[in-house]
């Protein structure tokens, strides 16, 4: 008899833990992949829709410039990208907006980047490879880098608004091409952003 309660009692508990196995899958997230390029209207905040239209407008405006044609008429200028300051109240990851941007331009053929997060890792490479363990016929040569001749940079700032029946965003993002040499800025471009959400949306 008390090994008929202990079967009796180990069924019920296999048939519990199955049952919250089954609950725990069903209440799993269904998970599908989206267009990158679609437009994003879920929420008032900054989106990956607003990273690709500033994407755009900054590079086709840079690109029609007259004196940024003047300067890639018949060479490829090497530029570094600065600093993208966010003084938004935005959540913005600002190196993958310089990203974006600079993917574009290099891959117009019309400029040319260095990476100066890189630079500390590239001398210790040359340091390496002149510290006698590379044969110096493989060795890079020190002093043979290229200089930047321009440097990419800019900032973003917001307004943000809100009342009984509607919240506001504003961003705007400013870009400028700035030749080092002389300290002139040769580009700059403007992108505003204007959002407005009802009650029911951001649920105030």
């Amino acid at each position: 008899m008390e090994m008929q309660k202990k079967y009796k009692l180990a069924g019920i508990t296999v048939a519990l833990l199955g049952a919250l196995a089954l609950t725990g899958c069903s209440s799993s997230p269904t998970v599908m992949y989206q267009d990158p390029n679609a437009v994003q209207t879920t929420a008032l905040g900054y989106s990956s829709t607003d990273l690709q239209s500033i994407t755009n407008k900054m590079v086709d405006e840079m690109m029609t410039s007259p004196l940024v044609q003047k300067i890639t008429a018949n060479q490829a200028p090497v530029l570094y990208v600065g600093t993208v300051e966010n003084n938004s109240d935005q959540h913005i990851d600002v190196q993958a907006l310089a990203n974006a941007i600079s993917t574009r331009l290099i891959q117009s053929g019309k400029f040319q980047f260095v990476d100066m997060s890189q630079v500390k890792a590239i001398q210790q490479q040359l340091a390496y490879q002149h510290s006698g363990a590379v044969s110096q016929e493989s060795a890079a040569q020190i002093g043979r880098q290229v200089g930047a001749q321009y440097m990419f940079y800019g900032d973003i700032s917001s307004i943000s608004q809100r009342n009984s029946s509607e919240q506001t965003l504003y961003l705007q993002v400013t870009m400028k091409l700035l030749n080092i040499q002389t300290g002139i800025i040769v580009w700059q471009g403007e992108k505003q952003i204007s959002k407005a959400a009802g009650r029911k949306t951001f649920g105030f």
